[in-house]
């Protein structure tokens, strides 16, 4: 007589148990039945682009119009950037390896890569996609011993299979990847994988790194749409913060709670293109931001500077490949910053971290 009773004990347990685990998980994890489903962005009172189709064949043909000539001013020869490799040897410094890929050497006696992106074309197995139209600024197998690695998100601009799978010593690098995404990093042969989800932290050596919100979106293949979670990263040593930004769209709200929260950071790498998609039928995107917006989006996080990213490298969208920088400049002084601490990199281009910090 009490069998009944004992399997409606059990049944109602586990489905209490499992309807407690989801109320337990963050706004942006996403569960269906009891199972993890996909990850979403925080609530934002923004336009969604929705379920539209994207105009491919249209889009192709905008792309092949755009006009990608790049004057010398900002790029470097080869040469210019391997004497400046030696030039700061043994200098704390960043270095811009062209799109959202950064370099930092000598931080706090460590080597820290960041979205590198090392190959001709992005897109799957970097054989099939978008062409660059600058050139590489260092091949993979000219990058130093790298001691940490950061993916801000899976999207083939940021997640490069080419450079992922060719930089050495990978079995000593600690990996920051997307969280549920530590598969694809083992398989290249990546073993300290490290998976935060906004907001968590882990310190290696003197350096202290946190995941933070972005509002944007994850898929490199047909079936992986926002499996993954995109991020930016915060940066800390001794009494410095630096803001690597992945990509995002500005949410003044989102970004100014975290601002309040980190209180104010030395300087922000943030996007400044691929924001214009008008022909194409969408009038804004809120996953990427203009050069206007990334300058709020600095102030909504106190950064002393702002660093533009995300440009002269890739035809992402239609803006002119050279209005980034340009409107970076132009607009500083709009948003409270001097001309000066909205600051453009060479491709290639290495500074002082001191000089960034300061």
């Amino acid at each position: 007589m009490y069998r009944p009773l004992i399997i409606f004990s059990i049944i109602f347990f586990f489905f209490n148990s499992n309807l407690m685990s989801m109320e337990k998980q963050p706004y942006h994890h996403v569960y269906e039945n009891g199972k993890f489903k996909e990850f979403r962005n925080l609530p934002a009172d923004v336009p969604q682009w929705g379920k539209r189709k994207w105009p491919y064949f249209k889009w192709t043909k905008l792309k092949k119009e755009i006009d990608t000539f790049v004057p010398d001013e900002f790029l470097l020869s080869k040469d210019e950037i391997l004497e400046n490799i030696k030039k700061f040897d043994k200098t704390s410094s960043i270095q811009w390896l062209g799109h959202n890929g950064w370099l930092f050497r000598n931080l706090k006696g460590k080597t820290v890569l960041f979205d590198p992106v090392l190959s001709e074309t992005i897109g799957p197995m970097s054989i099939f996609g978008s062409n660059r139209f600058t050139p590489i600024p260092l091949n993979v197998d000219e990058l130093p011993k790298i001691d940490i690695l950061i993916i801000s998100h899976h999207h083939f601009d940021h997640r490069d299979y080419f450079t992922l799978k060719n930089i050495k010593n990978k079995k000593d690098i600690e990996v920051f990847a997307p969280l549920r995404s530590k598969s694809f990093y083992k398989s290249l042969g990546y073993e300290k994988i490290h998976e935060l989800d906004w907001d968590q932290s882990k310190t290696i050596g003197d350096l202290k790194f946190t995941a933070k919100s972005s509002y944007h979106w994850s898929k490199t293949g047909l079936f992986d749409r926002n499996k993954t979670l995109w991020s930016s990263y915060l940066v800390e040593w001794d009494n410095n913060k630096a803001w690597l930004g992945g990509d995002s769209g500005y949410v003044k709200k989102i970004f100014d709670d975290i601002g309040n929260e980190i209180g104010g950071i030395s300087f922000a790498i943030l996007g400044i293109a691929a924001y214009d998609f008008k022909k194409l039928g969408f009038n804004e995107t809120y996953m990427h931001t203009t050069p206007s917006q990334a300058l709020e989006m600095g102030k909504s996080l106190k950064a002393n500077k702002v660093i533009g990213s995300h440009f002269l490298t890739f035809v992402l969208s239609l803006e002119k490949v050279l209005d980034p920088p340009k409107l970076l400049k132009e607009n500083a002084e709009k948003y409270g910053y001097k001309k000066d601490d909205a600051v453009i990199f060479k491709i290639g281009e290495i500074k002082k971290l001191e000089d960034l910090i300061n």
